[in-house]
């Protein structure tokens, strides 16, 4: 029992490791008696955990265990600095086999008991190790203390010698600079407390131009790599005045050799330096008469008096082109601190190296010659940053009353923004240039790919107007048809650009699959492959690859592309179609063996109005905006598109990848609606339009489809019209003059006598806001000009299934 005065000792921990529950139950009781802690695991496992957070005295550990063998786990117990030297008696119901005992004590076991074992005697070898471990504690306690106690007196004679050593600055950092120690004069010379001071950078006390050349770092870099690093330089005080530092500063290594921070010494030596520069000074006007070192000092003064109020440099040199001044705004132009000593330079050393050559063997002798002065444009270079500076130059001789030379004088300007403003007038010019030739470009282009097609149709016309005789009609119309279309495709290309451009696009998105939009894509762009006789490959992925994309965009991205290869590739070529997946995105590519790409064309191949390799034996038409409208139309999409060629001749590939849907579902287009169904029912329709061609036109293809007309041009006539004919279909014009499309659809939908009729606007404004305004005038349809006959047929064919006979 302890008695009052009595200190309790620590319980020690004990760790018993076997796999049997019940052979842990009893090892706890025999060894309950040491009054413990008794740390019970069932596992090798569980006991390497407990010995890294905890210390024990001994280790009791069973040989067989299932997952890891006693003998294992003290293998890599033996083999952790933290637990290496724990006792351990192992605990077996194995005998005393040889082997095994010898294989116990090479793994460092103190005891091996078999079972049963006697409590009597398990209880006495745990309690000697309990007593090791309390002695040997008590002997590393009282080593620490007698450690402490000799650093605290060595530490007291070094603060005594710090405390009474005011002349000299004792600085501690860190690895990174940061102050851990200010100490001796440090207070004194830089006029920081060393409570402000511990936890800023060491760089405080450097000068802004020091700090800016990275001369802290530079210095730490010095003494870590070479052992020490000299400082011998100008530093700044807590209130910003300089003084002049002699000192050094070394590394701190440990006894592992491992960097531990640095320490820096120095004095203020500003006197001493000071008077070395002016030292210096004097020397360089030795050899001078005192009367005209006079009367040259206070031209001089007068001088520096007007040259600090100028926001230009001026410099003030010998004859010899020695610098004695530069004004406030010079310095700050060269990187000279304000009260930096100009020492040795010469005129020549504030030039970028590769003028100083022509300052010295031109500008010099110009300014000490008969001339007496010179002018243009040099470059200066920055002694801080190191940054060169373009400047308008101008030096002079300067004399005294007697017309001697007693100096050299220089004025400089930054012409910095002057040139870049000139770099950029010349950039603004080029790109003006190149826009101009491109739109020169595009329109000669625009009127060769309209006379293109004009040619032929007007041709079809002749042949038209001829007399029937053995000339094939049939072959007359399709021609005719083709070119049609053709100038559609183009007159669409540009509105589409524009519409992009100016940002008035609007994308209908939906559900879809790669497989649909390939399909769609192929049956668009089969003409022109089987006009070049090219052979398609098309290479899917068998796997899903649902989109969300605006269908007819996507199908125009593709169709452009296969386009573009069957355009560029020589009769007979090979064309690849891909498409498969890349993480979340898709790769669509068309690649082909044509006329391929030379890298000068790689850079604007993308942009508009560009045609790669165009010359008048291969060209193939076009404007120029196709690849163009297919980057703006994929990027809109969330996607990119990237071109890859070996060169001319060698063939291409375009790329277009498009993020997948993220839901990964997909809808099938819907099927096209046919065009059958309207030829044998007669209608009355109503055509308003004040292009009189356009509407005779349009009358007279439904009159040849068998349905009776009318045709007005203008909407008043239209309203009357309309009373008077009860049409079933009515195709209004939106420009109308005077009462608009709008408003006559609006004036029809108000009367009850017209009631069901099928109205479709028919007009040359197709975005997606002219449709809404459509549908809001009260539209069943909206129809954009030049309409074909398929779509003609759809909406007759709806008028006849929507009951417009009725």
């Amino acid at each position: 029992m302890l008695n009052e005065n009595s200190t309790p000792k620590a319980k020690i921990n004990i760790l018993l490791v076997d796999d049997q529950d019940a052979n842990l139950r009893v090892l706890e009781a025999v060894l309950a008696e040491l009054d413990e802690v008794l740390v019970s695991v069932s596992s090798g496992e569980q006991a390497l955990r407990e010995l890294l957070v905890r210390d024990f005295a001994v280790v009791l550990m069973d040989v067989q265990m299932p997952t890891m063998s006693g003998f294992e786990a003290a293998g890599l117990i033996r083999s952790h600095p933290r637990s290496r030297a724990v006792p351990i008696i192992f605990l077996t119901a194995a005998g005393d086999e040889r082997a095994l005992v010898e294989q116990a004590y090479a793994l460092g076991a103190v005891d091996y008991l078999s079972k049963p074992i006697s409590p009597v005697i398990l209880r006495a070898k745990v309690a000697v190790f309990i007593d090791l471990y309390r002695k040997t504690a008590e002997i590393a306690l009282h080593a620490q203390a007698t450690h402490l106690a000799a650093l605290r007196t060595r530490d007291e004679r070094i603060r005594l010698i710090l405390d009474n050593t005011r002349d000299y600055a004792f600085i501690g950092t860190d690895t990174d600079g940061i102050v851990t120690e200010w100490e001796g004069g440090a207070e004194t010379i830089t006029g920081w407390f060393a409570a402000r001071a511990c936890g800023q950078p060491s760089a405080i006390i450097f000068t802004p131009e020091d700090r800016a050349a990275g001369v802290p770092g530079r210095e730490m870099r010095t003494a870590r790599e070479t052992g020490r690093a000299d400082d011998k330089r100008w530093h700044v005080r807590r209130d910003g005045t300089r003084f002049f530092a002699d000192g050094v500063m070394v590394p701190l290594w440990d006894d592992g050799g491992k960097l531990r921070g640095y320490a820096k010494i120095f004095r203020d030596a500003t006197t001493e330096r000071l008077a070395a520069e002016q030292l210096e000074m004097s020397e360089l006007q030795l050899g001078e008469s005192r009367q005209r070192s006079q009367r040259a000092e206070e031209g001089m003064r007068r001088l520096a008096a007007v040259a600090a109020q100028s926001s230009d440099f001026i410099g003030i040199a010998s004859s010899e082109a020695r610098a004695s001044y530069v004004n406030p705004a010079g310095r700050r132009l060269a990187g000279l601190a304000p009260d930096a000593a100009l020492g040795e330079q010469r005129i020549g050393d504030f030039f970028s190296p590769d003028c100083q050559a022509f300052v010295e063997a031109v500008v010099l002798p110009a300014m000490r010659g008969a001339q007496a002065r010179w002018e243009g444009e040099l470059h200066i270079r920055n002694f801080s940053t190191g940054a060169i500076l373009p400047v308008y130059y101008k030096g002079f001789a300067v004399f005294d009353d007697d017309g001697q030379n007693i100096g050299l004088a220089s004025i400089m300007r930054d012409i910095t923004a002057q040139k870049q403003a000139e770099n950029d007038l010349r950039r603004v010019a080029a790109d003006l240039a190149e826009a101009d030739r491109r739109k020169s470009e595009f329109l000669a282009t625009l009127a060769h790919e309209l006379r293109n097609p004009l040619a032929p149709i007007r041709t079809g016309l002749d042949l038209i107007r001829m007399p029937a005789g053995s000339r094939d009609m049939g072959r007359v119309h399709d021609m005719m048809d083709r070119q049609l279309g053709h100038l559609i495709h183009l007159v669409n290309d540009l509105l589409d650009v524009a519409r992009i451009t100016r940002g008035k696009i609007e994308l209908r998105r939906e559900a879809s699959d790669v497989a649909t939009l390939v399909a769609m894509a192929v049956e668009t762009s089969m003409a022109a492959l089987n006009a070049g006789g090219h052979t398609l490959a098309i290479e899917v992925a068998g796997e899903a690859l649902p989109l969300d994309v605006d269908v007819t965009r996507i199908v125009q991205v593709l169709s452009n592309l296969l386009n573009n290869a069957a355009k560029y590739t020589p009769a007979g070529g090979r064309i690849v179609l891909r498409a498969a997946r890349d993480g979340a995105e898709v790769l669509l590519s068309v690649g082909d063996s044509g006329v391929g790409i030379a890298p000068d064309d790689m850079g604007t191949l993308f942009d508009m109005f560009t045609q790669v390799g165009r010359n008048l034996d291969r060209s193939q038409g076009g404007l120029g905006i196709g690849l163009s409208l297919v980057r703006r139309l994929v990027e809109l999409h969330g996607g990119s598109v990237s071109a890859a060629s070996a060169g001319r001749d060698q063939g291409s590939t375009f790329t277009v990848r498009l993020p997948l849907r993220p839901d990964g579902a997909a809808a099938a287009p819907a099927p096209h609606a046919g065009a059958e169904g309207a030829a044998g029912a007669a209608l009355r329709v109503l055509v308003v339009d004040d292009n009189v061609d356009a509407g005779d036109t349009l009358s007279t293809l439904l009159e040849a489809l068998g349905h009776s007309t009318r045709v007005a041009l203008d909407g008043e006539r239209g309203l009357v019209l309309a009373a008077e004919f009860r049409p079933h279909l009515a195709f209004l014009d939106i420009g109308l003059p005077g009462m608009s499309g709008h408003q006559l659809a609006r004036a029809i939908r108000a009367s009850a006598e017209l009631d069901g009729m099928l109205l479709v606007a028919l007009t040359g404004w197709g975005a997606r806001a002219d449709v809404a305004m459509s549908r809001q005038a009260g539209f069943d349809r909206h129809l954009t000009k030049p309409v074909d006959i398929g779509a003609l047929s759809m909406v007759l064919d709806a008028a006849v299934r929507g009951g417009a006979l009725s």
